[in-house]
């Protein structure tokens, strides 16, 4: 799995998004071997806790593959659409996930990092929520982000585009600790070796107590996130933004607000 780098450390999985040129983009290849991986995880007993990480020092993420996206939608195969809060499984895990964010960490890859449990972050590294600007709907975020920051903050956030560094993601409480570079990975894998000093059946508890809580309240705002997805798929935005990034001009979005009976 050239694309995605799995290594054991003791108890600790760590999973590296390996697409450095990339801004280590997360392509269709990488969310399915990452899926894969985090199956593998919860099912082998010896493995407690994992990390994902990015290589490289610029990112933890750039998000989807645009430039996938764009040549998907040429040639008209479907474009993969979160349809729940997770991305490759990483939310739903039955074991703790921690995000070591090494470096930007914007649109998917944001939505990777909080679909962690636990956020290390390097003190270079910064957050950003930039579907808007693509024509996209974060689909992740607006399900898990108003629960992990104040409400106003997060939709200033999901709205603007704009930037979010990490001390200032530590101080919202959406980071937990902040550390220099070098030292990302060594807090991270001390961090899980921690938790995995536990009992696995306590902290497996703990964590499926909290997701159960978490997906009653998702559900109806599910409903609700298909049904404006709907919207934003008739209005062609979601095809116009990756292919205006991989022609790399300004986008031309639609005007208004999509009737979703119009196409019918």
């Amino acid at each position: 799995m050239d694309d995605l780098l799995v290594e054991r450390d003791g108890h600790t999985t760590v999973f590296t998004l390996n697409r450095p040129d990339a801004m280590n983009a997360l392509s269709h290849t990488v969310l399915a071997e990452l899926e894969e991986g985090v199956r593998e995880f919860n099912a082998d007993d010896d493995q407690r806790v994992a990390v994902v990480t990015g290589a490289g020092t610029r990112a933890f993420s750039a998000g989807a593959d645009l430039k996938e996206m764009a040549s998907d939608g040429a040639t008209g195969a479907a474009v993969p659409m979160s349809r729940q809060p997770d991305i490759a499984g990483v939310a739903a895990s039955e074991k703790p996930v921690i995000a070591a964010v090494n470096g930007l960490a914007v649109a998917g890859g944001f939505e990777l990092a909080i679909s962690a449990d636990i956020r290390i972050a390097a003190r270079t590294a910064w957050f950003g929520v930039l579907e808007v600007s693509r024509g996209l709907l974060a689909g992740v975020a607006v399900n898990i982000l108003p629960r992990l920051m104040p409400y106003g903050t997060a939709l200033d956030l999901m709205l603007s585009g704009e930037r979010l560094p990490a001390e200032e993601a530590h101080r919202l409480g959406l980071v937990q600790k902040v550390v220099e570079p070098e030292q990302l990975m060594d807090a991270a894998l001390e961090k899980a070796s921690v938790i995995a000093s536990h009992s696995q059946t306590a902290v497996r508890g703990t964590k499926q107590v909290l997701k159960y809580w978490r997906d009653l309240q998702l559900t109806e705002q599910q409903r609700m996130y298909e049904s404006v997805m709907h919207r934003v798929l008739l209005s062609g935005d979601f095809l116009e933004g990756p292919r205006a990034f991989a022609e790399k001009r300004e986008a031309s979005f639609a005007k208004g607000w999509p009737d979703p009976f119009s196409a019918r």
